[in-house]
């Protein structure tokens, strides 16, 4: 989903390390790009995610596009983060391998999410040809559209409460090379007892509608083992593979003001 202007929550859940709220999900992503002749892109894709009252985490995606691994189940990429051990696992079942990576302590974790912008607002594609004129107009160019934001009455989603937000941007006609105002919207719903997103809600006309949402919600204390490395794996150093997590698209984005 390269043409999209955010990650999921579930690609964060990792980075910001959260005690005293275990629970286990899985974290469905559906992509529905509606085209001028009525047919329809759809992309759907699962991932398992776990996280302990220590504040241990992982998060399991089955990669169907890979193949499968030696035993003949799908291809799996798994991300353990152990911020008691300070250890990090990226396993490819297929591949065989696992990537070890020493966390730093907790205060530096956190400043390098505040630098990454883990917690920033979604942000917006602009055209190429946009960005161009407004640098050769420089400062002439006029304002940007601004974001309106509204909250939304709370509600309970899958079983937690969850509070809202809506934020709405429309683009004036002709900059983006549109004939008519193009209106992005962006939903979000966050359960504080998770201190996780829920559900969330993108829609840009131009690529269509993108939905997060967490199902089969279970807030007991996962299994210890599930946030061990399992055995069989060989262990590698990022000089020896370098793995990109699902939801990271290599693109540059430009935030919302």
């Amino acid at each position: 989903m390269q043409t999209l202007s955010f990650v999921t929550p579930d690609t964060n859940f990792e980075r910001n390390v959260v005690k005293d709220a275990a629970f286990s999900a899985e974290s469905v992503t559906e992509h529905v790009q509606p085209l001028a002749d009525g047919n329809r892109f759809t992309r759907k894709s699962v991932a398992h995610i776990y996280r302990d009252a220590a504040g241990r985490t992982r998060r399991e995606h089955e990669m169907s596009r890979r193949g499968v691994s030696a035993n003949g189940e799908p291809s799996r990429l798994i991300i353990i983060n152990d911020p008691v051990a300070r250890v990090n696992y990226v396993i490819e079942t297929q591949a065989g391998t696992a990537r070890k990576t020493e966390l730093p302590p907790a205060q530096v974790m956190e400043a390098f999410s505040k630098a990454r912008g883990d917690n920033a607002p979604f942000s917006v594609l602009m055209p190429t040809s946009t960005a161009h004129r407004r640098m050769s107009e420089g400062e002439s160019a006029g304002e940007p559209a601004k974001p309106v934001r509204e909250k939304l009455p709370a509600q309970v989603i899958e079983g937690v409460l969850a509070e809202g937000t809506r934020t709405t941007l429309t683009i004036p006609a002709g900059e983006f090379d549109n004939e008519q105002p193009l209106v992005i919207s962006h939903e979000e719903w966050y359960a504080p007892e998770l201190h996780m997103i829920v559900l969330m809600k993108h829609n840009d006309p131009r690529f269509g509608e993108t939905t997060f949402r967490l199902t089969n919600i279970n807030r007991s204390e996962p299994a210890a083992d599930v946030f061990q490395l399992p055995a069989g794996y060989r262990i590698v150093n990022d000089r020896e593979r370098m793995i990109r997590t699902p939801g990271e698209p290599p693109m540059m984005r430009r935030p919302m003001q």
